[in-house]
């Protein structure tokens, strides 16, 4: 399919430089494809540095930051930052996109950036295509997205009013059901809404979301890093080690991890933890409780730190194990594409988008979600020389450039024209 003559332009809820979740990486990785492979493409992402400096200057809501690059604060938004309280900034933003020379505007998420606001510049730009990528379920769940219950993490598998009351009793059901209709008319509206995984598609289509299209696309990993090789680890060497890679937040399960290493430690002293992307006192921060067991792990517990994104692969290499412990469902978390392009097999839980993008007894292991005892099991008989190396020889590489492009050509084409008498 040929591609998009008049120019992409990626609308973010943050420039990466200044937040490095998944989906801003994802939509970063995106720009830096699209622009090697000579497509015209312009990178729009929301900023919160400098937003106190930009709420005294109005008129300088966007900054160039560099090539084909701008920023914007998002101050004046509201406190749940899906929508504007100050119609003057998010139509200066509106302008600004309007006048853009594209064809195609590409939001990744709403959040920090309106919902207000795509409905205005879907206005005020009739001509234009609008296509969406979906990284999470916050339109869904007000609980950040997760579809974790608030009081008892147990995980939530369908929203309906009465369900979001019991987690957020200081709400009303009259303001979920307006929550819903607003998100709804205006996502509704995009010619193409792009998801990572076959769930977080489920999800929105049993939430009632329907577009004209809505494929599966994977998160693009990046020129970068696919351009590094495959270099697989010696099975007998690697299989006793551990990674956990990511932010030590509540929801990523680090506790989960922590709490099954002295069980694992049980049945195999071999076995060695390395946790990337934290320090001790960040996990001490978030479960204090958990201070004996990581002092009983003694040298079998190690805290890395944090690491850059762009040395996730190599890092990878130096483990045999990367372990994903998730008390969350997911979407498509990036730390399994970069395990797979480091070759090196995962052990995930077994729900949502980690089930879906680790195949059972193929390229990982799956273990009960939230389940220390399980995780133990699990990672004492992943460090058996044989289970690794049967794994590790049939983990999946990620998709690559040109099939990437090619998706995303099909997501912005024109859609056919209504033949006369069709129905609705």
């Amino acid at each position: 399919m040929a591609e998009t003559r008049g120019g992409v332009c990626i609308v973010v809820h943050s420039h990466p430089d200044f937040s490095k979740g998944g989906g801003e990486l994802a939509a970063w990785r995106q720009f830096e494809a699209m622009r090697a492979a000579g497509r015209r493409v312009t990178f729009v992402g929301a900023c919160e540095v400098g937003s106190l400096y930009a709420e005294t200057r109005p008129m300088e809501t966007v900054v160039p930051f560099g090539a084909d690059e701008y920023v914007f604060s998002f101050a004046g938004m509201t406190e749940d930052r899906l929508a504007w309280e100050d119609p003057f900034r998010r139509d200066t933003l509106v302008q600004f996109l309007a006048g853009l020379d594209c064809e195609v505007y590409h939001f990744h998420h709403y959040w920090r950036l309106g919902v207000d606001l795509i409905d205005a510049l879907m206005e005020a730009r009739p001509d234009a295509r609008f296509v969406l990528t979906l990284h999470e379920m916050l339109a869904i769940c007000l609980h950040h997205g997760q579809m974790v219950k608030t009081r008892s993490r147990e995980l939530c598998r369908r929203e309906s009013p009465l369900r979001c009351l019991a987690c957020f009793p200081d709400q009303t059901l009259e303001r979920f059901a307006y929550r819903k209709a607003t998100l709804m008319a205006v996502l509704s509206r995009f010619d193409s809404v792009i998801h990572p995984s076959d769930f977080i598609r489920d999800r929105y289509r049993d939430w009632g979301l329907t577009t004209p299209r809505d494929p599966v696309i994977e998160n693009y990993l990046g020129d970068a890093m696919l351009a590094q090789p495959r270099i697989p680890g010696d099975p007998a060497a690697m299989a006793s080690r551990f990674g956990f890679f990511g932010q030590p937040t509540s929801f990523k399960g680090l506790d989960v991890l922590l709490r099954a290493l002295p069980m694992a430690l049980r049945g195999n002293p071999d076995i060695v933890l390395t946790i990337f992307g934290a320090e001790r006192e960040d996990a001490l921060r978030l479960f204090p409780t958990l201070e004996p067991m990581i002092e009983a792990a003694g040298p079998s517990l190690t805290f890395a730190g944090r690491y850059d994104p762009l040395d996730a692969v190599e890092l990878m290499r130096s483990v045999g194990w990367v372990v994903v412990p998730s008390i969350w469902w997911e979407n498509s978390p990036v730390v399994i594409q970069e395990a797979r392009r480091a070759g090196t097999p995962l052990i995930v839980s077994d729900i949502g988008g980690m089930a879906e993008k680790v195949l059972r007894d193929v390229d990982g292991l799956h273990f009960k979600r939230a389940a220390p005892v399980d995780l133990a099991r699990v990672m004492n008989q992943a460090a058996r020389p044989e289970v690794r190396a049967a794994l590790g020889a049939s983990v999946r590489d990620v998709m690559g450039r040109e099939e990437f492009l090619a998706a995303l050509d099909a997501a912005y084409a024109p859609r056919p024209p209504r033949l006369a008498g069709a129905a609705e």
